[in-house]
Formats: C-alpha cells, sequence, structure tokens
C-alpha cells in the first residue's frame, strides 16, 4: 500500500475508533433511559391505570355494561411490524349481543408506551358493530401526566363521543 494513502486510512480509522467509543456511550445512556422509562411505565399501568380502568369498568357493569381488559408486552411480529407495550380497556356497551363482543369493532381507549419518544400515547375508538366510528389518537403525554384523573377522562370522552349513548 503506498505510504500516503496508508497514513490517510490510519488517519480516517483512528477518527472512525474516537467516533466509535462516543457512539456506543450513546448507545449506553439511550438504552439506560429507555429501560427506566419501560419500569416507569410498567409501575403506572399496575398502580394507576389498571385500577383506574377496573373501576369505570365496574361502574358501568352497574349500568348493564361490560369491559374486558388487555395488556400487552412490546413485541415485533415475523414481518418487522413493531407493536409497543400497552393496556387496552374494551367497552362492550349494554345493546350489543355477546357475538359482536370483538375488540377490533368496539369502543376502546389504549395506553401504548412509546419508548423512542419517551411518551405515552393513548389511542381510542368509537368504533361501533354495523355503524362505524372513528379510530385515532388521543395524544402522547408525558410519564408525569398519566394520573387518574386523565384516566378517567379519556374514558368518559371515549363514551361520549361513541354511538354507545347516540339515538338511532
Amino acid at each position: 500500500m503506498l505510504e500516503q494513502n496508508q497514513k490517510e486510512l490510519d488517519g480516517l480509522m483512528s477518527k472512525y475508533q474516537g467516533d466509535l467509543s462516543g457512539l456506543q456511550q450513546k448507545r449506553t445512556e439511550v438504552q439506560e433511559a429507555q429501560a427506566a422509562f419501560m419500569a416507569e411505565f410498567k409501575r403506572l399501568k399496575k398502580e394507576v391505570i389498571w385500577p383506574t380502568l377496573v373501576d369505570i369498568g365496574n361502574y358501568l357493569n352497574k349500568f348493564g355494561h361490560d369491559y374486558h381488559i388487555e395488556e400487552h408486552d412490546e413485541y415485533t411480529d415475523a414481518t418487522a411490524h413493531f407493536s409497543p407495550s400497552s393496556l387496552t380497556f374494551n367497552i362492550y356497551p349494554a345493546t350489543l349481543d355477546r357475538a359482536s363482543y370483538q375488540p377490533d369493532c368496539t369502543p376502546y381507549i389504549s395506553f401504548g408506551a412509546n419508548r423512542y419518544a419517551g411518551k405515552i400515547g393513548i389511542m381510542v375508538s368509537t368504533m361501533m358493530p354495523g355503524k362505524g366510528g372513528v379510530i385515532g389518537s388521543h395524544g402522547e403525554y408525558d410519564l408525569s401526566a398519566i394520573t387518574k384523573e386523565l384516566v378517567e377522562n379519556e374514558v368518559t370522552a371515549v363514551l361520549k363521543n361513541s354511538l354507545i349513548f347516540h339515538k338511532e
């Protein structure tokens, strides 16, 4: 190899090695921050979100409605589609035939952990079988914003905006 090319490559490799250690340190810091975020989301699911949803669901039971809570850990499927860790509150109105108790076509509210943004995303659906509805984001929140009051307000908004209580 020519001496000049070797010196140039040595300089490039030296710079690359310096950049690489900085990048590895940054990657470690990001991974630690994401792990801390996920641990806090897990705590919030257990101590704030889940108990609040159960309280609301039991209250709805008094009026003949039913509910189901689903919890999913994050995963990547065979087609490389990433699904975040989430907790979903499915609502089954009293007027609905039990055969239609399908999470995809009844109202729900889902709290999902976006570890990359460090936010909790809320997805909602006001869908009803044979009637339609909308599905979409209700925003993203910092961990500190996830309170019993926020959970109650979000579920109330879904119920208010769904077709459950609208006249035919």
